[in-house]
């Protein structure tokens, strides 16, 4: 009698272990719902600097019919491009958090440092890469 209490005991926390593991798979899963391919970036522009900072204003638009995009990480590439021959000038990763429910959209402004970028020669064309996208239930 007196190994089945410990045994018991030993039982009672590897299953809690479990458990604990198996719905913290489920929230990752949760997390990664949102393929790239579901959220459209709709007129985005990114806005020259008034102080330090350039602005990046567009609406996103949640195709997703189930899940709330909670945040989305955005390459912003700036190009340079002369006679049809684009060269990149910079490159900014920038991550948004934002609250968009299914099959809706939202404006956003947020702002991004380019400092580092050259000035282009011509003028300047960007580009927007959705690189991942979380939501939630």
């Amino acid at each position: 009698m007196s190994l089945v209490w410990p045994i018991l005991i030993i039982f009672i926390i590897i299953l809690a272990i479990f458990f604990r593991g198996f719905r913290y798979f489920f929230l990752l899963d949760a997390e990664r719902r949102i393929p790239a391919n579901q959220i459209e970036l709709i007129n985005f522009k990114v806005i020259p600097p008034c102080a330090f900072s350039h602005r990046l204003t567009g609406r996103v638009k949640n195709r997703s019919t189930q899940y709330t995009l909670k945040e989305m990480a955005l390459q912003i590439t700036g190009l340079d491009c002369v006679n049809g021959d684009c060269h990149i000038i910079g490159q900014r990763e920038k991550l948004i958090s934002i609250n968009v429910p299914p099959g809706q959209a939202r404006d956003i402004v947020e702002y991004v440092d380019l400092s580092n970028m050259r000035p282009p020669l011509e003028k300047i064309s960007w580009q927007y890469k959705i690189l991942c996208a979380k939501g939630i239930d």
